[in-house]
């Protein structure tokens, strides 16, 4: 049951966070929706880091990776809302436009994984 609070509270956070990217970058009139590309690039940064330091010395049941991995990054990605706003833009637009921002969500957030690792090997 401890396990479950700790995903709970730090997806709370996360989503907090996720939100207030939104609010931050309101929306504009462009086609692509910048704030999720934004949250799950910085929750791919973070999840790097973080998995690279909390599977170093703890396993992935701790406290910290619950709350961290699966909790708050959980919780600032938006994979979901993702998914939707593919749909939305295959929609509302040609194929191409879902092409490049699927394209570049994936890739910009891989990106992110592989340089927070990395990062985290220079800082730690």
């Amino acid at each position: 049951m401890r396990e479950l609070v700790w995903v709970f509270i730090g997806g709370g956070l996360g989503s907090i966070c996720r939100y207030a990217i939104t609010i931050l970058l309101k929306e504009t009139d462009s086609l692509y929706p910048w704030p999720t590309l934004l949250a799950n690039a910085i929750g791919s940064l973070l999840i790097g880091v973080l998995a690279d330091q909390l599977m170093r010395s703890t396993s992935v049941q701790s406290a910290n990776a619950l709350f961290w991995i699966i909790g708050f990054c959980g919780g600032l990605t938006t994979f979901s809302a993702f998914a939707l706003e593919n749909l939305t833009l295959f929609r509302a637009s040609s194929g191409i436009s879902l092409l490049i921002y699927a394209s570049l969500t994936y890739f910009v957030c891989l990106g992110m994984v592989v340089l927070g690792t990395s990062l985290s090997k220079l800082i730690f």
